[in-house]
């Protein structure tokens, strides 16, 4: 059974108002106890309406019987057990699809002007989309947080990353030496010491967080419940060692670390959550508790609290929920980047379920479908087993030598008093047909809900007697479903990511990678200067898109549209010439898997107007010759007409005027044609004169050799020898 999440209170985690902590306790005491209530509500709700869900989806995607199975009783301790991997196969086959819609083409991201007239504008979208493109291919893992949000947010239902400038630097102080290698002194006589800073890391972060470590208030808005929640919880595990160093660098209030190593660990359930996705294997955490006793190496849960007081966020580290580590700061201090209203998380979905914050994943969506899928399979199992293995009944008290028989080895024997009466075997029925019949259908249901047209799919339609025409719907509607997925999964995640990714990128980018990665993009296309691109160039409104439509998981589709499209478009006047040959061969290879499709056509080189009108012309000449005799003349004409033509190119290539004289030539091919069509013609009418006559003589010739045959004359000449003769054959 289902285990749906019933309806959020509307009334949210149930902690004390803000006015009577502030009357009754100091400050400090005041945000801790904020953040202690907020999580234990949060919590509660999390224990009670997801936590179990989430922990069952995640061992159907590890392959294994979720907890409280059957399979796990003594009852199946000696049957089959096994676990058909489909949820595991589904996820991954969505990750593959997911990889052909938004990784085939070499841009990951697009950028525009918000305004095509604005310049700047456009010059911004060409330095953003450049930097973007840098940032995803080489500093951040896109492809693997991509990969890993998608398995997210099909197991769990969501997905939660955090984004965020990790900047840290390096001060090194040295000691100004002169030419004689001696120190330079000020002049109070003291050794000129130097301070040099260099930046260890200075790169965006897209920082990919496990569900079950986000709390909000389930009363948030379904739509957007990251930015309307009152509070939001990120959980974060850290080596004490890591914690100290931020204690002693100042960047953290003081902390002992008996005392850090006391405070709370947060709550018991959290940790089963983890250990059922790190199964089979041990806790990593665990294990790091008890690594050689080490307690710079002990794990500890440090709270990042974001409370909405005032109307203003606030936010502030505690460890668990014991002691303050931060003051309270205005979250916009600490994230300048953030438009209004906006924090530094992104929850995405693969399914929109309306009115719930936390929709269902694939893998819940399919876990009944799975449960039966693995019942059949073992049943077949066992069955076989029996058939071929067989049962016997016994009589109780005879001597029979039980050993032997249940070992059952070819070529053995067993002994026994009473062949007949003391042993008897048990037949057993061959099933197995059925249970493949049984398991077509239920892989054609799942296969269908999670949008997979797999080969168990394909034999089960077939199976079922599906038309060509059912078979092509089916592959039809699982690829819609798939694109359903990867769509949601794009709106609700990626482009808002990567949105938040380019306000970090126009905020804290560095003046080094802008002009190694964008300034000579920007210096082609519009001429700008590398010094003109500053930091009110790069804030320029611009738009992003995430590409991601119909077909966009079928590569060969995509071609196919793209190809229809510009036929359509085609037959439009003016419309052909003015079709990028150059985008669309970029777009129709890096479809189908080339990067760079431009190096297969070479599109600089185009036809010569001028040959193209003359062989145009030439194909009417040859049109209208249709004797022999004028066919012989129409070839000698059309290799003047050739000879002629290459000399008026040689000439229009020759001179400065080219338009002028190629007006020119094409009138005096133009009166050529004439001239030579005339006389063809005459020429012609000449030829059809001449065999008229003829005809009329080979006609009084028969006529008199028809009455000389009726005289009898000796001098008669036969038809067949007449027909002989050259003139009468025309």
């Amino acid at each position: 059974m289902s285990l749906m999440n019933p309806q959020p209170p509307l009334e949210g985690a149930d902690f004390t108002s803000f006015d009577a902590l502030e009357e009754d306790t100091p400050k400090e005491t005041m945000w801790l106890s904020i953040a202690r209530q907020v999580y234990d509500g949060s919590s509660d709700w999390m224990d009670t309406n997801l936590r179990y869900q989430w922990e069952r989806s995640l061992s159907l995607f590890n392959n294994k019987h979720p907890a409280g199975s059957k399979y796990h009783t003594a009852a199946y301790e000696k049957r089959s057990r096994f676990f058909r991997p489909k949820s595991r196969i589904a996820v991954r086959n969505l990750q593959a699809a997911m990889s052909v819609a938004f990784f085939t083409n070499e841009e990951v991201v697009s950028v525009e002007p918000a305004n095509p007239n604005d310049t700047a504008q456009s010059v911004a979208a060409i330095v953003d989309q450049s930097i973007m493109q840098y940032r995803l291919t080489n500093t951040i893992p896109w492809f693997q947080t991509m990969v890993s949000a998608l398995q997210d947010a099909s197991v769990q239902g969501v997905c939660v990353s955090h984004q965020y400038w990790d900047f840290e630097e390096k001060k090194e102080e040295y000691l100004e030496v002169g030419k004689d290698n001696e120190a330079v002194m000020d002049g109070e006589g003291n050794p000129q010491i130097h301070e040099q800073i260099t930046a260890m890391r200075d790169k965006p972060i897209i920082e990919l967080v496990s569900p079950e470590n986000v709390r909000i208030d389930p009363a948030s808005d379904w739509a957007d419940p990251i930015n309307t929640s009152p509070y939001i919880i990120h959980l974060i595990p850290m080596f004490v060692q890591d914690v100290m160093a931020k204690v002693d660098n100042g960047e953290w209030l003081k902390i002992s670390k008996e005392e850090l190593l006391s405070s709370s660990d947060g709550n018991e359930m959290d940790n089963t959550t983890r250990l059922t996705r790190d199964e089979p294997r041990t806790d990593p955490l665990e294990n790091s508790q008890e690594f050689g006793g080490i307690t710079d190496y002990k794990i500890v849960w440090i709270h990042k609290n974001i409370i909405k007081k005032d109307g203003v966020d606030w936010c502030y580290y505690t460890a668990g929920t014991d002691f303050m580590l931060t003051e309270p700061k205005d979250l916009r201090e600490m994230y300048p980047w953030l438009k209004h209203g906006e924090r530094p998380y992104v929850m995405g979905y693969v399914n929109i379920e309306a009115h719930k914050i936390y929709p269902s994943g694939t893998v819940e969506l399919t876990q009944e479908l799975q449960a039966a899928a693995n019942d059949i399979w073992n049943q077949r199992f066992d069955n076989v087993r029996l058939a071929m293995n067989k049962r016997y009944h016994i009589r109780r008290d005879r001597n029979i030598d039980l050993d032997a028989l249940f070992r059952s080895v070819p070529g053995g024997a067993v002994e026994m008093d009473d062949v007949d009466n003391d042993v008897r075997v048990i037949e057993t029925r061959d099933v197995t047909g059925s249970a493949y019949a049984e398991q077509d259908r239920i892989n054609m249901d799942f296969d269908e809900l999670q949008g997979n047209f797999s080969t168990s799919t394909v034999q089960g339609a077939r199976n079922l007697n599906e038309t060509v025409g059912g078979m092509s719907l089916l592959a039809d509607s699982s690829s819609t479903i798939a694109e359903y997925t990867l769509r949601t999964f794009a709106d609700t995640w990626v482009e808002k990511v990567l949105k938040q990714l380019l306000r970090l990128e126009q905020y804290y980018e560095t003046d080094e990678i802008v002009l190694a990665v964008a300034g000579k993009a920007a210096s082609e296309r519009f001429g700008f200067n590398a010094n003109e691109i500053m930091d009110e160039l790069l804030r320029q409104d611009v738009l992003l898109k995430v590409n991601v439509g119909l077909n966009a998981t079928d590569p060969l589709k995509k071609v196919q549209n793209l190809l229809f499209g510009i036929q359509t478009l085609a037959q439009f006047p003016g419309i052909p010439e003015k079709i990028n040959l150059q985008e669309v061969t970029k777009e129709v290879f890096g479809q189908l898997g080339y990067k760079d499709g431009s190096r297969f056509i070479n599109l600089e080189e185009a036809p010569n107007p001028q040959m193209e009108e003359m062989q145009a012309q030439l194909d009417e000449l040859q049109k209208v010759i249709e004797t022999d005799q004028a066919k012989s003349q129409a070839r000698m004409q059309i290799e003047e007409l050739k000879n002629e033509g290459d000399k008026e190119v040689a000439q229009i290539k020759a001179q400065s005027d080219i338009q002028r004289e190629v007006i020119r030539q094409q009138s005096d091919i133009q009166e050529a044609q004439i001239k030579r069509e005339d006389s063809v013609t005459k020429r012609g009418e000449l030829l059809l004169q001449k065999a008229a006559l003829q005809n009329q003589s080979k006609d009084k010739n028969i006529d008199r050799q028809l009455e000389l045959d009726a005289q009898g004359d000796t001098g008669t000449i036969s038809r067949d020898r007449y027909n002989k003769i050259p003139f009468a054959k025309g």
